[in-house]
């Protein structure tokens, strides 16, 4: 396991609860009593958290793949398992907002135009709007990498980076024909967005060859880069998150280079915060919506109550997500792995029949 890009998992899923937190709708400006908006400088950079994990789950794609054969078994695997990471949990989280939906759906993203769609929302298709889940739009195009990795499994290992590398040039094609475009699925495969887990497959293709060059200074850069990227505010069009994503590459790089030159590791704590840090993304906006509706409504207003009361909205979320990663997504995706790793023998077995 790669310490450090874990830790960075639990800054991503932090950043975007933070994000949440201090966003014009969040529970600072929504639920608490005065005038007080001690977040807001927090909001954009907080949704930086969503292009950290997109260039995570690009490095990881490539060096959990590196050893694996090619072929169509190895591509059903990976498939298999992803959706074992990915759905059951989802899932689980998505039902408290159908069951609400299904009553009153008009408390269910009610700020968007487009409401949500059921069947869309579950398969994490593409759709007009933010599925039932919000955060859930994320996912989607997770999953949509996910089917692009697939197929460059098929590859042997030395052109996996380059079919990639054409994927992406594809993608800044589609961009630039279909920008605007109000079908979902055009705006998911020509989202430039979706760059950000090619620069994490280039992070991870060097981290297998073991290519470490000058880690203090790319982690500076890196972050220096991003800051700056952050810092012009979010500039009209579709390519502010790819620039963005560029610069975190550059510093997720350096960071993972100092812990395997280095040794230099992140804090145990901030580990563990990473190991929960799907079932943090995928509970946050439920835990936070019913502290906003059910406590911080009813609490007075008061600077010092309002600051506690900020405090107390994140640790909630930390300590309700190390359960729900504890008791619903880890026994989950442990009790469900076994069956894909049952698929090459299950081929084997009809390799045999055949014969």
């Amino acid at each position: 396991m790669l310490r450090n890009v874990q830790a960075l998992r639990g800054i991503a899923a932090l950043a975007v609860v933070i994000a949440h937190i201090s966003d014009s709708s969040g529970i600072e400006r929504k639920w608490l009593a005065g005038d007080w908006y001690w977040t807001g400088f927090m909001h954009d950079p907080g949704q930086a958290g969503v292009d950290l994990f997109f260039v995570i789950s690009g490095l990881i794609m490539v060096v959990t793949t590196k050893r694996l054969v090619a072929g169509d078994a190895t591509a059903r695997r990976f498939l298999l398992r992803r959706a074992i990471r990915i759905y059951p949990a989802y899932w689980i989280a998505t039902l408290p907002i159908l069951a609400l939906f299904l009553v009153k759906p008009d408390m269910v993203n009610s700020s968007m135009e487009d409401p949500p769609r059921i069947l869309e929302s579950l398969l994490l298709l593409p759709q007009p709007g933010l599925p039932l889940l919000m955060v859930g739009w994320t996912l989607t195009f997770e999953l949509y990498f996910y089917l692009i990795f697939a197929l460059v499994l098929f590859l042997p290992l030395a052109a996996r980076l380059p079919a990639l590398t054409v994927w992406g040039v594809a993608t800044v094609g589609l961009a630039y024909l279909f920008e605007g475009s109000s079908n979902p699925w055009l705006a998911t495969t020509a989202a430039p967005i979706v760059l950000e887990f090619l620069f994490g497959a280039v992070i991870g293709w060097l981290i297998v060859r073991g290519t470490f060059v000058l880690p203090w200074l790319f982690t500076l850069a890196g972050v220096g880069g991003t800051v700056a990227a952050l810092a012009l505010g979010d500039f009209p069009g579709p390519w502010y998150r790819a620039l963005v994503g560029l610069p975190i590459a550059v510093a997720v790089y350096g960071i993972v280079g100092l812990e395997r030159r280095s040794d230099l590791v992140a804090p145990q704590w901030l580990q563990t915060v990473g190991d929960a840090s799907y079932s943090m993304y995928l509970w946050h906006v439920l835990v936070l919506t019913a502290l906003g509706r059910v406590v911080l409504v009813r609490l007075p207003e008061s600077s010092l109550i309002h600051g506690a009361a900020l405090i107390f909205s994140l640790v909630a979320v930390l300590v309700s997500s190390l359960i729900a990663y504890r008791i619903i997504e880890k026994p989950l995706t442990e009790m469900l792995r076994e069956p894909a790793d049952l698929v090459p023998f299950w081929t084997r077995v009809q390799a045999r029949h055949a014969a």
